[in-house]
């Protein structure tokens, strides 16, 4: 049996005996390091008081709020940098309770999988593989 519950605003999803929740998350490249994705997402750039919300701090509060109300046992990522990842998602481990990983792949987007620790185990190596 698989239950798929769409998620229109944030909201946590129902624990089913025996099944397994996941989301899928394109974080659109943040970046600490660079702030390649406000340039790209925010033009013309913001003007007071409107400017917080282009940075990384504002936006990843919003990810820890949103991932964290959805508490999802895996939760797989698309668009992370190598640059930052573990700086920019350290967030995942600290403040939710997720292991994780960044994948391997050329270029500048790359995907990432957590999984919560009480919920999931990881039984053999991260691969990834693109389609």
């Amino acid at each position: 049996m698989v239950a798929v519950k769409h998620l229109a605003s944030p909201a946590a999803i129902p624990r089913l005996p025996a099944c397994l929740s996941v989301l899928s998350y394109n974080v659109l490249l943040p970046n600490s390091q660079d702030g390649w994705w406000n340039y790209k997402m925010y033009l013309p750039p913001l003007s007071p008081p409107d400017e917080d919300i282009s940075t990384w701090e504002y936006r990843k509060s919003l990810l820890i709020e949103r991932i964290g109300l959805i508490d999802a046992d895996v939760v797989c990522i698309q668009e992370v940098s190598p640059l930052s990842f573990e700086e920019d998602f350290k967030f995942m481990t600290e403040n939710l309770g997720y292991d994780g990983v960044e994948l391997f792949r050329k270029g500048r987007f790359r995907p990432a999988t957590f999984w919560k620790k009480d919920r999931v185990e990881l039984v053999c190596p991260a691969q990834h593989k693109d389609r």
